[in-house]
């Protein structure tokens, strides 16, 4: 016999509602969803297991007790079976993009040229529920560095937990705490440079390739948003975010740019950038060091861990925010720099945070 553990990563929205695992197997109830497995709430995972005789192949599938409560992908269409086949124990892991009666919202692919770049982008648009009910509304824009990574866990090739951006909107928005925005996910190549850098971090560090990615988002990417979407074309309704280096090319552009964003949200941004400099020789902390002064139109909210490669962080952001203090800023106005206990340098990690940070942006 061998044991079946099932680690299910629930969406944003009410993630302590019961989940339940059926399928072909006796121990899932043999598609009877009143005699599914249900999962037990371990925050942030709901979990559980199953034995079952080596060599047996079974299927499932994920619901909150019935069919019409079943798990959709991040396109709101219902998935095919999932299947495993039994040789050793093993543990199952999935994470839900929604249900099928809480989906909402409309998320569509694009791929826009730059002139800047010399080549193209692929962008996952993500359109409010009411977007298409209301012609004439206007709606706040966000945009997220790491695009695989923002809506679907099934592109987020890394960890399979995707940051859950549309459902963060969704909920905050419910609550009152932000308007219904748009969210626009910009994808990087695949692949690696000449130098064995990766495509993606050729993209996004300073050090490389990312002066020139942050001039496409604000001198190329928001000008076609607002010419083709119902945005709201100006400053404070416009927030960029990112994780890792997508945090760094946050910064860099908020120095470089400024009177483009009115937000900027940095997770976990490594300020040490490819080339690993030490605190005080980090490249964009002596650039802010010798900014003369700061857009003072723009909030910016950093974040880091105190788990694995974040725990490394905390000696840049001691120098940040010296830096912002000496220049006249505000710790929880214009700024907000936050430890946090048990946070990570991952993507589960970044899905919990986003929503505070999404939230200090807003106020």
């Amino acid at each position: 016999m061998s044991k079946i553990r099932f680690q299910i990563v629930p969406p944003i929205d009410r993630p302590e509602s019961p989940i339940f695992i059926t399928g072909s197997h006796p121990g899932l109830g043999e598609w009877s969803p009143d005699r599914a497995l249900k999962l037990d709430w371990v925050s942030p995972f709901h979990v559980g297991e199953i034995e079952s005789d080596t060599g047996h192949h079974f299927e499932y599938k994920i619901t909150r007790g019935s069919w019409e409560t079943e798990a959709v992908d991040a396109y709101g269409h219902v998935p095919g079976n999932f299947s495993h086949d039994v040789w050793l124990d093993a543990t199952r892991h999935h994470t839900i993009a929604d249900w099928k009666d809480r989906y909402s919202g409309r998320l569509t692919h694009e791929r826009v040229h730059s002139r800047i770049l010399a080549g193209t982008r692929d962008l996952l648009v993500w359109l409010p529920p009411s977007y298409g009910s209301d012609s004439l509304h206007r709606f706040p824009l966000l945009i997220l560095h790491d695009g695989d990574n923002v809506f679907d866990p099934a592109t987020s090739a890394i960890s399979g937990v995707d940051w859950a951006a549309d459902e963060w909107i969704k909920t905050l928005s419910r609550r009152g705490v932000l308007p219904e925005t748009i969210v626009v996910a910009v994808c990087h190549p695949e692949g690696f440079s000449d130098d064995n850098a990766s495509l993606r971090d050729f993209d996004l560090s300073p050090e490389l390739s990312g002066a020139a990615y942050a001039r496409f988002i604000a001198e190329e990417l928001v000008p076609h948003m607002d010419a083709h979407y119902r945005t709201i074309p100006k400053p404070t309704s416009r927030i960029l975010g990112g994780a890792s280096l997508g945090a760094l090319n946050c910064f860099h552009l908020a120095l470089k740019h400024p009177g483009i964003f009115g937000g900027f949200l940095c997770l976990s941004t490594s300020f040490e950038d490819v080339s690993q400099s030490v605190p005080d020789r980090s490249t964009i902390l002596l650039a802010l060091a010798d900014n003369p002064s700061l857009d003072p139109a723009a909030r910016i909210y950093f974040d880091y861990g105190d788990q694995g490669l974040d725990e490394c962080y905390e000696g840049y952001h001691k120098i940040l925010g010296s830096l912002l203090r000496e220049k006249g800023w505000k710790d929880g106005e214009e700024f907000l720099i936050q430890r946090i206990v048990g946070g990570s340098h991952t993507e589960l990690s970044w899905r919990a945070r986003l929503g505070d940070a999404l939230a200090f942006l807003s106020r």
